[in-house]
């Protein structure tokens, strides 16, 4: 074979590595709209301000009933377009008939899903229905305006669900949206008519698994009273015993839990007890282990607190009941979490007491009680600043629904998240670069020393307060899976995380000195160590 022989000593082979671009989903929220927009339904647009938002509102809102009795006319719209319950504005109802419903009127908002305005005369039964408008606003403009008040240094997507009807819907929609479509969001900003409170089976416990199961037996569910639609579910069985019932439809209209009952399957004695659940509960519950990585925050009251309790995937903001019907501060909460992006210059800091505007705050006076247990449910209010001599609002407590502060699992997401997308480039580049990177122990020590990298990154950005990470040597590892080595996988990286808090509360102990006498009209007598006798 010919060679062939060049003047040049040296030939160089250069191999480009390329750096991971940051991960950007923890700034990624979406403020979830069922009819509020023009977008189409089922996509979603990125807004870097508030008048972007507005360029997007809709104009008018279809109109699903309208009933006259009483000089008032009563519609019915789809949850989640009206503005607070009890507050008013201006509509202008077109297309309707008899024509007698259309015009301009000051409405009150009456439930999450309907409004009254007064008209005198009856103009008799609906044959067409039509649409309304809102004088200033659409269903998106609130959180909006309350989101950018407090800046706009990360911006915010809208998620158009599209104008179904009913809230129980509207969720099972946003449910399917987000199973179809993975990890685009980090967090959801849903609307105030989504709190409501449980009607839904959302688990049953099996008490008494019986004996004697050959199959399974057919499991049946107490219809609700007054409507709604009954819950299903089917049992699993082990050794002739009940040990499981999964709810394959949670029904809807339940105001106690409805009785479980068996029949069939060959058996006897299976005793279970059904545990009542709100919809959004059930879509939340499904992100709530510790590698979930998705967050709603909806707004809610405290009778409705416990809906949501344990969860940590959710963030609970009760409002003031003096803010205005234009206010919505779970909008101004879902800023500060999205504004964060740790760095070294920029470490991660608590959500607890952040300052916010535009929004009002629970008044100190004649509200403690209610604040207290706000708090103590792990419920987030905007709250006085001044018993720090300081005028302004602030966030209380910033806690996730399981009692951890949110700033702690944004941490501990933040280091799942960048470590995962490290390890993913340092594999795709170890196929790029000479020496390539190959499954053995230098390969190992090549991905663990990535990983420990990131590590300590998050401890100096304040994502985590230290995490130490071990790998299984090469040897031990393919020797107890050997088909992993075949595969190509490797599942021999373990990391404990220890979250970064911040201070809530503080105790101080004032210890006194020795006791000092003071002379009180001749006579000496002790005092404390504040001087008083």
């Amino acid at each position: 074979m010919a060679n062939t022989i060049t003047p040049q000593i040296v030939n160089l082979t250069a191999v480009v590595t390329t750096a991971p671009e940051p991960s950007q989903l923890q700034q990624s929220g979406a403020i979830v709209s069922v009819g509020g927009t023009t977008l189409t339904p089922g996509t979603y647009q990125y807004c870097g301000n508030l008048p972007t938002v507005n360029s997007i509102s809709a104009t008018s809102y279809s109109i699903a009933s309208l009933t006259w009795a009483s000089s008032e006319v009563t519609a019915t719209v789809a949850a989640g377009v009206l503005p607070t319950v009890g507050s008013t504005f201006t509509t202008t109802i077109s297309g309707a008939a008899p024509s007698g419903y259309n015009g301009t009127y000051i409405a009150t908002v009456a439930s999450s899903t309907t409004f009254t305005y007064a008209v005198a005369s009856n103009p008799g039964t609906e044959t067409a229905l039509g649409s309304f408008t809102i004088s200033g606003a659409s269903p998106i403009t609130y959180p909006a305006t309350s989101f950018f008040a407090q800046g706009t240094s990360v911006g915010v997507y809208v998620l158009e669900l599209g104008n179904v009807t009913g809230v129980d819907a509207q969720i099972a929609t946003l449910d399917a949206w987000i199973t179809s479509n993975p990890g685009v969001f980090y967090s959801y900003l849903t609307p105030a008519a989504w709190d409501y409170s449980k009607d839904e089976v959302g688990s049953v416990v099996i008490n008494n698994g019986g004996n004697g199961y050959t199959v399974a037996p057919t499991v049946t569910f107490s219809a609700p009273g007054g409507g709604g639609t009954t819950a299903t579910g089917t049992a699993t069985v082990q050794n002739g015993v009940v040990v499981a019932v999964a709810v394959t439809s949670p029904g809807s209209g339940y105001t106690a839990a409805p009785t479980v009952t068996f029949s069939g399957g060959g058996g006897v004695g299976a005793v279970a007890t059904a545990n009542l659940a709100s919809a959004i509960n059930i879509l939340a519950g499904k992100y709530a282990s510790a590698t979930g990585k998705t967050y709603f925050f909806p707004t809610t009251t405290l009778a409705n607190l416990p809906n949501y309790a344990t969860l940590k995937s959710v963030y609970a903001t009760a409002p003031a009941p003096t803010a205005t019907s234009q206010e919505f501060d779970a909008g101004a909460m879902f800023y500060q979490w999205l504004v964060n992006n740790p760095s070294a210059a920029n470490p991660l800091g608590p959500m607890s007491y952040r300052y916010l505007t535009g929004v009002t705050p629970w008044a100190i006076s004649g509200n403690q009680a209610t604040v207290n247990s706000i708090l103590s449910a792990y419920g987030n209010i905007i709250y006085p600043t001044s018993e720090g001599g300081i005028s302004k609002a602030g966030i209380w407590k910033g806690t996730m629904m399981d009692g951890t502060q949110a700033s702690w699992w944004y941490g501990i997401d933040w280091f799942q998240i960048q470590v995962a997308q490290d390890l993913a480039a340092a594999v795709i580049n170890g196929s790029n670069q000479n020496p390539p990177l190959v499954y053995d122990q230098n390969g190992i020590n090549s991905l663990l020393a990535v990983a420990q990298g990131r590590a300590n990154s998050a401890v100096k950005f304040q994502c985590a307060l230290s995490i130490t990470i071990t790998a299984t040597s090469f040897a031990d590892y393919t020797t107890a899976n050997p088909d992993d080595y075949a595969a190509g996988i490797y599942k021999g990286f373990q990391a404990t995380v220890v979250g970064q808090n911040g201070f809530l509360t503080i105790g101080f102990y004032l210890g006194c000195g020795p006791v000092r006498i003071r002379t009180i009209n001749g006579n000496s007598k002790p005092s404390d160590c504040a001087g008083r006798p």
